[in-house]
């Protein structure tokens, strides 16, 4: 793709927005080690899980699958997470720790939210100091391995509490959430594997011409740093946030299908700059060919990038286990139990996010610099500028060579509805963990 000259506006333009967006994307990536990690809510999630799956009869798989000494690892967890001073953190320490036979440091615990804690905390703190003399069953904690570990501390049938078909179903989703990630990790590295031999051989298949939108560099630049960032990340929420949450408060929607609703609203909005300015700058060719192909396609990229992202995101999580700074809506997706809400958020998540970041990365950065700089200088920058675009610098790394994959099968398949397909599979095999464990 031959260089194409820029009028000076623009390039006066797209440096003041590269600036710009440095200082906006410098500061968000500092902010983000300040942020939670949706990782501890992860953790605490799945060993619950563990411990309602041993309940009841067990089969050898799930024995198996089972952490070794759940409970134990369960409190540990709690006890180190960011609200574990909050009455009801103390309340489930004070719950698992009955379980483990610490019977002093749990009924410290009940004191504590006997006397401080909300009146539904307090009346359950209340029953487990004295069990004996509770008749009836008091407020129950919200999750379900809790309001089993209340029956039992109080002496009750576990079924008050906790649904049979639910410790089946934990069983399964526990199953899931285990097996499927694992069994795309082993096929991704047998076909990484062939792909090695492939390449050793001098067997794999030429790649199609890599066509691009017809932009230059400084266009690029002002698309991205000015269209995405400063436009659509900045001014454009403070405009539209107003608007979007008067619009959808006129709506007959809960609270958290409404919060649903403002996400999906809002990255809506923070499309439109960038879409607007491709448009303006006559972006053509972006390979945008959906087909049976590009579905098989992407799946087959996502199972090349399985066992490296998980490599890379298990060695960043050795050398920095106490980070923070995930994305809000992954939280907001394991705490929800609105179906409307989940809907909504999985439309952003699985749909808009891959059509919108795909047709940003993949469809415009990656062939301009490699129209300037060669194919290899597109892929790697393109994966930078997606890595730092979800601003959360403990996540960087494992999104980075996220990137790389996806720009690897932008490559190989002459086809952006490829890359679409691998990242809208990415987010949901994202998606479905979260639910399964959050539900």
């Amino acid at each position: 793709m031959p260089p194409k000259r820029t009028a000076v506006g623009i390039t006066l333009l797209a440096w003041l927005s590269l600036l710009l967006a440095s200082l906006i994307w410098g500061f968000s990536l500092l902010d983000s080690l300040d942020r939670p990690s949706v990782g501890n809510a992860l953790e605490q999630r799945q060993l619950e899980l563990n411990l309602l799956a041993i309940q009841g009869k067990q089969s050898p798989i799930i024995e198996k699958l089972v952490e070794k000494n759940p409970t134990q690892l369960l409190l540990e967890a709690v006890q180190k997470s960011s609200t574990a001073s909050s009455s009801e953190s103390l309340l489930e320490q004070g719950l698992l720790e009955l379980q483990l036979g610490k019977s002093t440091a749990a009924k410290l615990h009940f004191e504590s939210v006997a006397s401080n804690g909300s009146p539904q905390q307090q009346s359950l703190a209340k029953a487990l100091l004295r069990p004996e003399a509770s008749e009836q069953l008091p407020p129950l904690p919200e999750r379900p391995i809790y309001r089993l570990l209340s029956c039992k501390a109080l002496a009750k049938p576990t079924n008050l509490c906790v649904a049979p078909p639910l410790i089946e179903q934990a069983k399964t989703r526990l199953m899931l959430v285990s097996l499927l990630p694992l069994a795309g990790v082993v096929a991704g590295v047998l076909l990484l594997g062939r792909l090695l031999w492939q390449i050793w051989r001098h067997r794999l298949n030429a790649a199609p011409e890599l066509l691009g939108p017809g932009l230059s560099l400084m266009e690029t630049v002002f698309v991205v740093a000015g269209g995405f960032v400063v436009l659509g990340e900045v001014i454009v929420p403070l405009v539209a946030m107003p608007l979007v949450s008067k619009l959808i408060s006129l709506l007959p929607l809960e609270t958290a299908a409404s919060s649903g609703a403002v996400v999906m609203g809002l990255y809506s909005f923070t499309a439109i700059p960038a879409l607007l300015l491709i448009w303006a700058f006559k972006g053509k060719d972006l390979q945008w060919n959906p087909s049976w192909n590009a579905i098989g396609q992407g799946f087959r990229g996502l199972l090349l990038a399985l066992p490296l992202v998980a490599l890379v995101g298990w060695v960043v999580e050795q050398i920095w286990p106490q980070a923070g700074g995930s994305n809000p809506l992954l939280e907001q997706v394991l705490d929800s139990r609105n179906g409307t809400a989940l809907a909504l958020l999985a439309i952003t998540a699985v749909v808009l996010a891959p059509l919108f970041e795909e047709l940003l990365f993949r469809g415009l950065v990656l062939p301009v610099l490699g129209g300037y700089w060669g194919n290899f200088a597109g892929v790697v920058i393109s994966a930078l500028v997606f890595a730092l675009a979800h601003l959360s610098l403990s996540e960087a790394a494992p999104l980075f060579v996220l990137g790389l994959g996806l720009g690897w099968v932008r490559l190989r398949s002459g086809n952006l509805s490829s890359c679409v397909v691998m990242h809208g599979l990415w987010n949901g095999l994202t998606f479905f963990n979260l639910i399964m464990l959050g539900s």
